[in-house]
């Protein structure tokens, strides 16, 4: 066996023993935690199978499959008996680890999470098929909303309707804004970075759309821009220059600096949440890359499904 012969079966063991490292890691469970496994045959809770994917999750027509959340729900709800029981703290509750087949469909993973988060859990950690080293963490927040905030959650399902072909979507074109709503939302300064891509020709052109008045002082919200990226090159330099424009913004306000990172990371809404919005048949092998590049900038995820237009 030659010198490189040699090297490249150590380089290729060295990284198999550290993929199955991080998958122990992952898998390894602390008292309490849930681990939710689903792959394109069947799916397991802690180890215990379920059910067959196809016929208890693909064909339910809900973002919540009844079967799983009574199950999870179950679960939980033992857990926390448990622990009052022993006046121990339930906040460690709110975490769970979901690990997802890369062939498996978007829309069946945004089941999965949906059912795990209306029964109460909000933390969660999220694998995407064999890639147990890129493990990226999702935090949901239940937010009670205002009367404006209704109307912003509102406004934001009517932008995920016009991916394709658009520049801006104004407030005046959200016909199912009532004109009484506008003076509420005019004031809006969230980013609201908005990614999705859809398939074109032989390639993906991928799409953000985001709220510029955020970097314009003065100006009244007007809707949302898009922007459309024929290769991932291009994607990440407007990504990075965003990231850029956002950094500048913050370094520009009153008071330290580190101090107003902290508190932006803190919110919910701010920049450095981006929602990420598919339709229901791609697979989750594609967007893995775009949520690890998201991952290792930083971004708090958010998930939601688009029909297709």
């Amino acid at each position: 066996m030659t010198r490189i012969s040699t090297y490249i079966l150590f380089l290729s063991l060295f990284l198999l023993a550290a993929c199955d490292s991080a998958k122990n890691e992952f898998d390894t469970l602390k008292e309490g935690e849930i681990l939710l496994d689903v792959n394109t045959e069947e799916y397991s809770l802690n180890g215990t199978v379920l059910g067959k994917t196809a016929t208890d999750i693909s064909v339910i027509d809900d973002v919540i499959d009844k079967p799983l959340y009574r199950e999870l729900c179950d679960t939980r709800g033992k857990f926390l008996e448990e622990a009052l029981g022993n006046g121990e703290s339930i906040d460690i509750f709110e975490l769970a680890k979901l690990h997802v087949d890369d062939n498996l469909s978007y829309v069946d993973f945004y089941k999965a999470l949906s059912s795990m988060y209306f029964c109460g859990y909000s933390d969660f950690n999220i694998a995407i098929g064999t890639n147990y080293k890129d493990v990226f963490q999702l935090s949901i927040p239940r937010t009670d909303y205002m009367w404006c905030g209704l109307v912003i959650q509102q406004m934001k399902r009517l932008r995920y309707k016009y991916l394709r072909n658009r520049q801006k979507l104004s407030l005046s074109e959200m016909s199912e804004i009532d004109v009484e709503d506008r003076e509420c939302v005019e004031e809006y300064k969230g980013l609201d970075l908005l990614l999705s891509f859809y398939r074109k020709d032989d390639g993906i052109a991928y799409v953000v759309s985001l709220n510029e008045t955020f970097f314009n002082k003065g100006s009244r919200f007007d809707g949302y821009n898009f922007y459309t990226f024929n290769n991932d090159a291009d994607l990440w330099k407007f990504i990075e220059d965003v990231r850029s424009k956002v950094d500048r913004q913050i370094g520009n306000m009153p008071g330290k600096k580190e101090d107003k990172v902290l508190r932006l990371l803190a919110n919910a809404h701010g920049p450095n949440k981006v929602m990420l919005a598919f339709q229901k048949d791609v697979l989750m092998k594609d967007i893995a890359p775009i949520v690890k590049k998201l991952n290792t900038y930083g971004y708090r995820l958010a998930f939601s499904i688009v029909d297709s237009n």
